[in-house]
């Protein structure tokens, strides 16, 4: 397992999801938010920035180890909140 560094972030789907509260893990803005998002999305999106994303399928968030949602590392090209904002709108 990779763990994040100086040179990527940790993007979770569930800072992505529309259901979820910004306590409970959400980080981009209700209207930027989808329903369920998926990790092939985040993916996807990634790519489509050119921010070399390195899948983890099996990773579980600290604040939900019982759902293993996946998550990706990407490439500090800009800020995270940033970074955040381009992928919500590809996705």
């Amino acid at each position: 397992m990779a763990s994040r560094g100086d040179k990527t972030f940790v993007i979770w789907p569930s800072y992505f999801d529309k259901n979820l509260t910004r306590n409970k893990g959400r980080k981009v803005a209700q209207k930027h938010a989808v329903d369920k998002p998926q990790l092939d999305a985040l993916i996807k999106a990634a790519r489509s920035l050119n921010l070399n994303p390195h899948v983890e399928k099996e990773a579980a968030h600290p604040s939900r180890p019982y759902l293993h949602e996946g998550r990706i590392l990407v490439d500090k090209q800009k800020s995270k909140s940033e970074i955040l904002k381009q992928i919500a709108q590809r996705i």
